[in-house]
């Protein structure tokens, strides 16, 4: 049995007022931790397109709220991009707008704009689904 079912098994065989106490603890053990969305790093290859630049590069890790790719060169903040990406177990690659929020030297941030929250759930499955597995997208 894998540790998170063993865990969800014991939890709701818990009283609620134990459970109660359970989920303070936990939230307790998260705070300053806490993220909408997991992350995962990994590695995968990426396309991005930056005004009339496309960068064909790697991720550093993956959200279901952006994506920190591998890059060098000069970028900008609140600039619009267009990121391209694949995830096992779905057919189709994922083609999302987003923001450059952080340049950094050997990288940027981009939080994706306009997912709907039909894509955000399957991409935090997926993400889910690795990290409970401790493989990656590459």
């Amino acid at each position: 049995m894998k540790m998170l079912d063993e865990i969800i098994k014991r939890v709701r065989n818990l009283t609620p007022d134990q459970q109660e106490e359970i989920l303070e603890t936990l939230k307790a053990w998260q705070t300053g931790k806490e993220r909408e969305y997991q992350r995962l790093k990994t590695r995968t290859d990426v396309d991005v397109v930056v005004g009339d630049r496309i960068i064909q590069t790697d991720t550093n890790d993956i959200s279901a709220s952006g994506i920190y790719i591998n890059t060098s060169g000069k970028f900008e903040t609140n600039k619009s991009v267009r990121v391209v990406f694949s995830v096992p177990g779905i057919d189709k690659p994922f083609k999302l707008q987003g923001m450059i929020v952080r340049v950094e030297q050997n990288g940027m941030a981009i939080k994706f704009e306009n997912i709907t929250p039909y894509f955000k759930q399957i991409l935090d499955d997926v993400i889910w689904e690795n990290k409970n597995t401790d493989s990656d997208f590459s």
